[in-house]
């Protein structure tokens, strides 16, 4: 299989309810579907070209546990980290679920981040051969008041900041949004103005919802997020937040996703938030181009009809590096979609797959 990803494709990672999946495609009409790269319930898989070309996924397994994995040669075999995710025994902590790994910065290339249930931050620096909790936050002065959200109390966004080794930001479901400018020593929470509007306080310091988190490409202080409760953009690196919902039929929905190539173009799905699926009988894509000031609805080639009620999760949704970005978008019904054109035409490429929980997608060649 390895020789037939070529130097330019886009390859897909999908993780679903029942294994890794990976699609490659040299012009984003055609695609290839290849065997599973693994069996289990693949939360979250993503490939690393920072040093050769790496796939991390985070295996969950109903009955033997949470493992990190990678392999080195497109799937055909996976190694187990030496020192991997998993609690000291005096900690009263049991690992529940592995939500996402996170390559870190371009001039770190060995290092790579995971986020986990119960709400916790590992490192490594080894390029994932061994794994550390990050103790500051596990030490912060508030953990022990955090409460779950409805997928439990999951960190599940990691954003190291490119243009500062000690500024990141995480997402945790249901604290919120939190920085450290001390390279995880401390960490302070970054929820300003983001309501949590199921709490008797609208606006508290925690406890909001967020369900995902991006930062701007090229101006590092703004940044993304989708919340449970609208869709926020800031322009100081969170320390305080402006509501970009504007006329869309909904504050409800999980993935946002931002083109690389055109960072005040954003991407989101909002759903009915008792149904979690889609509005009416269009399933809709929703992209601005000037930061969320304005919406438009991006509908050509997605489906329509009494039947269609497609939900997608929070890491369902992504975007590629090219020129024109593509978008792919992974239903909870087991529909994948493309757009080789900012959205504004769709393909389905696959269907009848398992739920799928995740989307990332890379240009092979391109770090």
């Amino acid at each position: 299989m390895e020789s037939r990803v070529k130097n330019g494709d886009v390859v897909l990672l999908v993780g679903t309810k029942r294994g890794l999946f990976l699609l490659h495609s040299g012009d984003r009409r055609s695609w290839t579907v290849d065997q599973p790269l693994l069996s289990g319930r693949i939360f979250n898989a993503v490939l690393d070209q920072r040093q050769g070309q790496r796939i991390f996924a985070a295996d969950n397994g109903d009955f033997f546990g949470s493992y990190l994995r990678y392999s080195d040669d497109w799937g055909q075999t996976w190694l187990e980290p030496e020192q991997g995710i998993k609690f000291a025994e005096d900690s009263g902590k049991s690992l529940t679920n592995i939500w996402l790994v996170q390559p870190g910065r371009a001039s770190q290339p060995d290092t790579v981040y995971a986020g986990v249930d119960p709400a916790s931050l590992w490192v490594s620096t080894d390029g994932g051969t061994t794994w550390d909790i990050e103790p500051g936050l596990e030490r912060h002065p508030t953990r022990e008041r955090w409460q779950p959200g409805a997928g439990g109390l999951c960190l599940h966004s990691i954003v190291p900041d490119y243009s500062n080794s000690d500024r990141m930001w995480i997402g945790i479901s249901a604290v919120g949004c939190m920085r450290t400018e001390d390279g995880g020593k401390t960490w302070e929470f970054a929820n300003k103005n983001t309501r949590a509007g199921f709490l008797p306080d609208p606006y508290p310091e925690y406890g909001q919802c967020i369900h995902r988190l991006l930062q701007h490409p090229s101006n590092p202080d703004h940044l993304y997020q989708q919340n449970h409760c609208g869709i926020y953009r800031t322009e100081n690196a969170g320390r305080d937040w402006l509501d970009i919902q504007r006329d869309l039929p909904s504050e409800f929905g999980f993935p946002i996703a931002v083109d690389p190539g055109k960072p005040e173009t954003i991407f989101v799905i909002v759903e009915d938030g008792m149904g979690r699926a889609n509005f009416g009988d269009q399933f809709v894509v929703y992209r601005s181009e000037d930061a969320g000031e304005t919406w438009a609805q991006m509908t050509n080639g997605l489906p329509r009809g009494n039947q269609v009620k497609l939900g997608v999760l929070r890491h369902g949704m992504c975007t590629d590096g090219l020129d024109e970005c593509g978008v792919y978008v992974g239903t909870n019904t087991g529909q994948l979609f493309a757009s080789p054109d900012r959205g504004n035409s769709w393909d389905l490429i696959a269907d009848y797959m398992p739920a799928i929980y995740s989307v990332n997608a890379a240009v092979i060649g391109s770090a």
